[in-house]
């Protein structure tokens, strides 16, 4: 496990120059996104628009998949994190639908949908590069703090931090559930890059990378992952031992 230590102003950047390498080893890859205020706070997506709109990299061969979806919205609902991923990328790099595989949170049967989006991405042969996120109470994806956790796709009860929310459906609905990858597709994705910022966010991260591999803190099993890389900046990595972090000026 690698722990980078940047300006949040460069993570945008050295995480682009990740994925650029990635797509150039694999035009093919099979790349996991992840959705939540990270990406767009960071300027994560905003820099790959840029970057794909300038020729620099080329996601004309890759296949998106976002790891998790609330239960209980219709597909086209602008919560959804499928419009999410149209709204704040795919529309704008010319991602078709035929190439970005999200669950379907709208479905009747959610058990069922957790069993096809497990096919799907046994059929997609599993995530090559997996961009994450970090949450306060160490969720990755949607994968809630529990005594246990499946290695599979599966449905969660959301942790008061993150949800209940109110969704406007014409009347209060109140989403308490998703559907989200289980450890195993984390832990056997083939690289996985985790950002987090902020003073907010340090306990936290200090409790994933150096604490025990527990299920009662989710992204401490990136400790377990071969090719993981931690990107923070200067507030979230502030209580961890200088010597475990490379700076990057």
């Amino acid at each position: 496990m690698k722990i980078i230590v940047l300006a949040a102003q460069q993570i945008a950047g050295f995480i682009t120059d990740a994925l650029k390498r990635q797509l150039y080893k694999k035009p093919t890859s099979v790349l996991g996104m992840t959705t939540g205020s990270t990406p767009l706070t960071l300027g994560i997506y905003q820099e790959w628009v840029k970057r794909a709109n300038n020729g620099e990299i080329d996601f004309s061969k890759a296949t998106f998949v976002n790891p998790d979806e609330l239960v209980g919205l219709p597909k086209n609902h602008p919560e959804t994190y499928r419009m999410y991923m149209r709204k704040h990328l795919f529309s704008q790099i010319g991602v078709s639908n035929e190439r970005a595989f999200i669950p379907n949170g709208g479905t009747m049967d959610p058990e069922e949908e957790c069993c096809l989006f497990e096919f799907q991405l046994k059929e997609l042969g599993g995530i090559d590069w997996q961009l994450m996120g970090l949450g306060l109470n160490g969720h990755i994806a949607f994968i809630e703090p529990a005594d246990s956790i499946p290695a599979t796709t599966y449905v969660v009860k959301l942790e008061e931090v993150n949800c209940p929310r109110l969704i406007d459906l014409g009347s209060e609905k109140i989403i308490t559930h998703a559907i989200t990858v289980g450890l195993g597709t984390v832990i056997g994705a083939g690289s996985v890059l985790l950002a987090a910022v902020g003073e907010k966010k340090a306990d936290i991260v200090a409790q994933a990378l150096l604490g025990p591999v527990t299920t009662r803190v989710p992204a401490s099993f990136l400790q377990l992952h071969s090719n993981a890389t931690i990107v923070l900046d200067e507030g979230a990595a502030s209580k961890l031992p200088e010597n475990l972090m490379v700076r990057l000026n």
